[in-house]
């Protein structure tokens, strides 16, 4: 059970505090607390502090919460305080942490809840461990379970508001060889949904980064604020870093209401289409646009997850592997998963929908670079998109021709007709022919890109009176006796036809230049990591890198900047890679993923 700062400080190291003070590390731990033997501290926050006791009546390990002396007589900690006891005692869930005791505080002792302890990491732990962030796979794993957790809640009229990866807690079940469990902890600034006199303040309570935008607002809070704040711990999980940031808390929030940030798979090619929906659908501005509550969001990620179940086979398995060691489960479930998205793929193509499909690619290349049947598949759409241009073109071409031969029937059945008594003959009707159509013949190679279209000019007609285009001719009168005056005769002189418009061939345009990104980290600030002849800093994270080989150097605190290795980039991806001190003192690299 943890216990974290309204500021979304997390677990942080205590500072020293005064002999005799009753929330101390030297007041507390050896002592007893009602019947509680406290064996030592697990975590502290800006409200508690997280010890491990022992309880001698029912023999078991619990962990539990003490409100810092400091805020002994606040009625509206105090208040908040018995809240969350009541709040999860009255919730019972599998990924809920079971209470087992609360104490108001009185006759000296500080106020305190008694709950059962977890043996495991934070999901922010977790994270650290792992390089930052997880494998899409995982990742919707744990969401899934975590918003079943918020579905119970929210079930019961109960919003927590301060869902985020340093109030989920990972317990593996290594010792018991159990399954793993994902638990939400901290339900101390939870409200109960129907309560208005806990939101009379006004007042921001919640870490910036993961509230959503009408809590920023200090507006109406409802089971669709901690659906979004699900939607950032996903993102967070699957890309290294929130949607929204910034060097401070009001840049944060600044950037939140702004509402921009990029798709996740932008940043990690290995986001299927289906996972990144459920996020940017969690991350909607708007509260009616998103899941209701947590339990819509836990069945569209069960969805996800029921579609990679014969990948990533059993869940606390897969739980288990990613902490114990990222980089070999990933290597495990790499090759699996590429083949997977490339037969979702083939499914997107034969359903016309080549943009999934597409994405599917990128996906099984970003785990498998060089898979086979990404590439033959890549190639084959490529080969299909370019011959179905060709064939529209041939197509138009033909259109075009069958059209001009029905005018020439039309005209040719309905012909002059026969001159009668004492009338003056019919027009001559001359037709210019419209120019022969070739329709190229493509050969097979690709390097076609466009084949020229010439369309005929319709026939031109050319009838009595003729102004400019007519010459009248009559013939010489006779010396015998006079007669009929012969008519005239028409000589039509067509007009000029003007050539057809030729259209040139479309250049082709050059793709731009495959790019990837990576995140730098030093294990345990061991330095300053930067990537070529950029400035150093503590976790620098680059978008838009040319693919290739570069250099990563090291700046230990008041040292100078060290080469520790080279990295080759591939397109589309997005590695994390470590810099760690080597046997001899130097930084070398290591990539956990």
């Amino acid at each position: 059970m943890a216990d974290l700062s309204d500021s979304g400080s997390g677990l942080r190291k205590p500072a020293l505090s005064e002999p005799g003070e009753p929330d101390g590390r030297v007041g507390l731990v050896g002592k007893t607390l009602g019947r509680y033997r406290i064996s030592g501290e697990l975590g502290r926050g800006g409200m508690a502090t997280v010890y491990r006791a022992f309880d001698p009546q029912l023999q078991r390990d619990v962990a539990i919460k003490v409100i810092h002396g400091a805020f002994a007589g606040r009625g509206d900690i105090e208040r908040r305080f018995r809240r969350e006891a009541q709040a999860v005692a009255a919730l019972k869930h599998e990924s809920i942490v079971d209470v087992f005791d609360f104490a108001p505080g009185g006759d000296g002792e500080p106020a305190y809840i008694v709950s059962e302890l977890v043996e495991g990491p934070t999901l922010r732990q977790l994270l650290d461990r792992c390089g930052g962030r997880l494998l899409p796979e995982i990742a919707v794993v744990i969401g899934a379970r975590l918003a079943a957790a918020l579905g119970a809640a929210h079930a019961r009229g109960i919003v927590h508001r301060d869902v985020k990866p340093d109030n989920v807690m990972i317990d593996l079940g290594l010792k018991k060889q159990a399954g793993a469990r994902v638990l939400l902890t901290d339900f101390g600034i939870a409200r109960l949904t129907e309560d208005d006199t806990m939101t009379a303040t006004g007042s921001i309570l919640g870490s910036p980064a993961y509230m959503s935008p009408e809590q920023a607002r200090s507006g109406t809070i409802g089971p669709a604020s901690d659906v979004f704040s699900l939607g950032v711990t996903l993102y967070q999980m699957i890309t290294g870093r929130p949607p929204f940031l910034g060097k401070d808390p009001l840049t944060v929030i600044a950037a939140l209401l702004g509402g921009e940030f990029p798709r996740p798979s932008q940043l990690d090619a290995r986001v299927s289409p289906e996972v990144e929906a459920v996020i940017l659908k969690c991350l909607k501005r708007v509260p009616e646009e998103r899941y209701g509550d947590g339990a819509a969001a836990s069945a569209a990620l069960r969805e996800v997850v029921a579609a990679s179940a014969g990948v990533v086979g059993d869940e606390s398995a897969a739980l288990r592997g990613a902490h114990e060691d990222a980089a070999a489960f990933t290597r495990t479930i790499g090759g699996p998963v590429a083949e997977a998205a490339v037969t979702r793929a083939r499914a997107c193509m034969k359903r016309g929908e080549l943009s999934r499909g597409l994405s599917q690619l990128n996906r099984a290349l970003a785990y498998s670079p060089g898979h086979r049947g990404a590439e033959a598949l890549l190639a084959t759409i490529s080969s299909r998109r370019r011959w179905g241009k060709i064939a529209g073109v041939v197509a138009v071409v033909a259109v075009a021709g069958a059209a001009v031969a029905a005018v020439r029937a039309v005209r040719h059945r309905e012909g002059p007709s026969s001159p009668s008594v004492g009338s003056p003959p019919a027009p001559v009707r001359a037709v210019v022919a419209p120019p022969v159509v070739a329709v190229p013949v493509v050969a097979p190679p690709p390097p076609i890109v466009a084949v020229p279209v010439v369309v005929p000019p319709p026939p031109i007609v050319v009838a009595p009176p003729i102004a400019k285009h007519a010459h009248v001719r009559r013939p010489a009168p006779k010396a015998s006796a006079p007669q009929a005056a012969p008519p005239e005769t028409v000589e039509a002189v067509p007009e000029p036809v003007a050539p057809p418009p030729v259209h040139g061939v479309v250049p082709r345009v050059a793709p731009p230049p495959p790019t990837a990104g990576i995140t730098l980290r030093a294990r345990q600030g061991f330095c300053s990591p930067s990537l070529d002849d950029r400035p150093p800093a503590l976790r620098p994270i680059y978008e838009g890198v040319s693919v290739g080989l570069h250099q990563v150097y090291c700046t230990p605190p008041g040292g100078a900047r060290a080469l520790a290795g080279t990295y080759e980039l591939r397109a589309g991806t997005h590695p994390n890679v470590i810099v760690v001190p080597g046997a001899d003192g130097r930084p070398t690299l290591v990539r956990p993923e």
